[in-house]
């Protein structure tokens, strides 16, 4: 039985409106099927639609319902780049129906109180969560970061429990928010691996491996550097829920949760396992699905790009030209964008013959494929695995970034 207070009732009851009626009986069977006791007020919501007809009967009845978000809640990419639609296009294609149904389905979630991000870093962005924090979000990297680095609490919800903890403003406490669910269970060993040359790559491929090792079990990585920057844990957090189903990690002394290793496992002791440079490289193996030379695209920002990244990728185009066989694409926000237009970084990339392109998911929802793509490059272990129809080579920014100018990939593993 799942105790529900006096507003609660009245959603359920349907004196807030049918939608807000549906979206709490939903969680409500959450609840009851996770064995919840009661539902928490909600601190964020980020939501997602796909570019399919049949959702839009679904959002055209919550509105019609009175749907309207209680909750802080942004938008996932809904798949159009306006300012490079032909070129870009979408994973189904740059059809004019296509547009279409993604601008409906943009708009629904707008009417509904949305804050049109179109990013998975919402988090880097105005969606700010402190420790304890409740969320619901789509997108399996941000949710990893906001439990491990942030110190927020959320589930790997789906879409539409995304939707009902928006519409309603109240979560179901189970798994991730409750405080013994979120120790560590497994601790990683990294004291053989020498992290001063470590890439952005290199940390991907280090958690990649760990994710097959430990399944949907929380890790503790020790031997760690003393101090990682928001990029590379990001990097951590993205690929641990692609190889694995691992909800979180713990480092000691940086992750808020794990300021000992002895606090991070709550005191238990725990299974070891040792990594070491022969696991990142099997990793590496494992991430690329070809070993030709010869590419069509490169695709960097699976997850979106920071503004850090972004400069970074900006000077090292300065002066040099893309291949005239290679697409360069490099995904953020569109946020971020703004930020790049006005210091100059979209000019440098793409005056080198790149594209900065926002609102586009370059992982399961990127379209390098419908433009012709067969051979793509990638520094993100998670946008290997999810893009579709593609074959993928893998290494770090840099080595990307070379290929996409000389037309050949020469990475080092």
């Amino acid at each position: 039985m799942v105790f529900l207070t006096k507003e609660e009732e009245q959603m359920l009851n349907g004196e807030y409106g049918a939608a807000t009626q549906e979206a709490m009986g939903i969680l409500v069977k959450i609840a009851e099927a996770y064995d919840a006791e009661r539902l928490l007020p909600a601190k964020s919501a980020h939501v997602a639609a796909g570019l399919f007809p049949e959702e839009i009967e679904w959002y055209e009845r919550l509105l019609q319902g009175g749907a309207r978000f209680r909750c802080f809640t942004t938008r996932h990419p809904w798949g159009i780049d306006y300012e490079h639609f032909e070129e870009v296009g979408t994973v189904y294609g740059n059809t004019p129906e296509i547009k279409q149904i993604a601008e409906m389905l943009f708009s629904y979630s707008l009417k509904m109180g949305a804050v049109p991000m179109g990013t998975c870093i919402q988090y880097l962005l105005g969606d700010f969560l402190m420790r304890g924090d409740t969320f619901s979000w789509t997108g399996s990297s941000g949710v990893v970061f906001a439990n491990s680095v942030l110190g927020a609490r959320g589930n790997m919800d789906g879409a539409v429990t995304n939707y009902c903890v928006a519409i309603t403003g109240r979560i179901p406490e189970y798994g991730m928010l409750l405080d013994e669910n979120r120790r560590a269970q497994v601790l990683i060993d990294c004291s053989r691996i020498d992290f001063d040359q470590f890439t952005d790559a290199d940390y991907g491929a280090l958690a990649f491996h760990v994710g097959k090792v430990v399944g949907n079990e929380i890790p503790v990585f020790v031997g760690m550097p003393k101090k990682l920057t928001l990029e590379q844990l990001r990097a951590i957090a993205s690929p641990l829920h692609v190889s694995g189903a691992v909800p979180m990690f713990h480092i000691p002394g940086i992750t808020p949760e794990a300021p000992s290793l002895e606090v991070a496992s709550g005191g238990e002791k725990l299974e070891k396992v040792q990594v070491d440079m022969n696991d990142v490289k099997a990793a590496y193996d494992e991430i690329a699905t070809t070993g030709e030379e010869k590419l069509d695209m490169v695709c960097i920002g699976c997850p979106h790009l920071t503004y850090t990244e972004i400069r970074e990728i900006a000077e090292f185009l300065d002066g040099k030209k893309v291949h005239p066989d290679v697409k360069l694409w490099v995904g953020t926000s569109y946020q971020v964008k703004v930020v790049a237009d006005r210091a100059g970084w979209t000019e440098k990339i793409e005056n080198a013959g790149g594209l900065l392109v926002t609102n586009i998911c370059m992982g399961p929802g990127n379209p390098c494929a419908a433009r012709g793509a067969r051979i793509v490059a990638t520094n993100s272990p998670r946008s290997a695995y999810y893009t579709p129809k593609v074959e993928h080579l893998f290494g770090s920014t840099r080595e990307c970034l070379e290929a996409a100018i000389s037309g050949r990939w020469r990475g080092k593993r």
